[in-house]
């Protein structure tokens, strides 16, 4: 999660005008310098309401949940298909740590819907993985745009929200505001200098259980014309029979993933690959670094547990943004 970090600006320096909100069961906020704009919280609003009526998993009326309840393809916005093909096209680079039809198991595991009270049974679990699979998945560009589930449930939660912050940041560019930050649910894009003009600060903070946004941080970067998002399982977890589940699941064993890293932090041109990566590597841990540094122009921060606590194991380009410790 991320805490911004608002630099003050000097005499004669352009106003910094924010505007909050809720979507997609979190908040949102977005900053810009300069003039007023008061047509834009309608602005916004519709470009919210456009990816929630595309991909939503609990809105039964979405474009995604109609793919999922129709036999064969269904005609869906350019957004989404996109959407889905950018999923689909990291689900190979990542070997399926990264895999939009994870949904059944989401479900299974107690993250959509009620809590489970025990853990699911082999059968269970064997019959939801058998509804997991990208090969399943087919698209088409041709007379309009259209996905076949081939009967998956298709969940791109996992890249829908840096999605969505890409489109505010075009939206809020259109309107002529060049300098701007937007932020939904702590992935964020950073677009000019901010009110210093040396770049948005921000803070990554420090993955541990019991902490409030901001109370403490592991890291301070800065960002001029870039995109970050951050995964981590220390919020989003609950115990089921003395065994602690986080929400990161790994589509290649239909269980929780288990590794020692507790954050992932993404630096990318772009918000959606930034999301998406997040959360790959919350499933490949620091063996997906490699597959990182052969994805430039894109920088990882992971942050590890282990026996002397918590260290930072990052990409060879990441320090570039990094502030002196916080």
């Amino acid at each position: 999660m991320w805490l911004l970090l608002a630099l003050a600006c000097g005499a004669g320096a352009p106003e910094v005008h924010q505007i909050r909100g809720e979507a997609f069961g979190t908040t949102w906020t977005v900053k810009w310098l300069g003039d007023a704009d008061p047509a834009m919280p309608d602005v916004l609003a519709g470009v919210l309401e456009e990816v929630d009526a595309g991909m939503s998993t609990w809105r039964p009326d979405s474009e995604i949940n109609r793919v999922r309840q129709t036999e064969g393809p269904v005609e869906v916005s350019r957004d989404t298909y996109e959407v889905v093909v950018a999923a689909l096209t990291l689900a190979s680079v990542t070997g399926g740590a990264f895999d939009p039809t994870v949904q059944p198991l989401v479900e299974l595991w107690g993250f959509h819907g009620e809590r489970r009270t025990t853990l699911p049974s082999e059968e269970a679990l064997a019959n939801a993985r058998g509804l997991v699979g990208v090969e399943r998945v087919k698209t088409r560009s041709d007379e309009g745009f259209w996905v076949d589930g081939g009967g998956t449930a298709l969940d791109l939660s996992a890249i829908a929200k840096g999605h969505a912050v890409d489109q505010v940041s075009r939206a809020v560019l259109s309107r002529g505001h060049e300098n701007h930050l937007v932020e939904i649910g702590g992935e964020v894009r950073a677009a000019g200098g901010g009110p210093s003009g040396t770049g948005w600060r921000l803070g990554v903070d420090a993955p541990e259980e019991g902490l409030e946004g901001g109370e403490k941080l592991a890291a301070i970067l800065t960002l001029v014309d870039r995109s970050l998002a951050t995964s981590g399982n220390y919020r989003n977890v609950y115990e089921i029979d003395g065994v602690t589940v986080g929400h990161t699941l790994d589509p290649r064993t239909g269980r929780p993933a288990v590794n020692e890293v507790r954050s992932a932090t993404v630096v990318a041109d772009d918000c959606r690959s930034a999301d998406g990566w997040a959360t790959a590597l919350m499933v490949l841990g620091t063996e997906g670094l490699p597959l990182v540094e052969a994805s430039a122009p894109i920088e990882a921060m992971l942050l590890v547990e282990g026996a002397e606590g918590i260290t930072e194991v990052s990409t060879t380009g990441m320090g570039r943004y990094r502030n002196p410790a916080p």
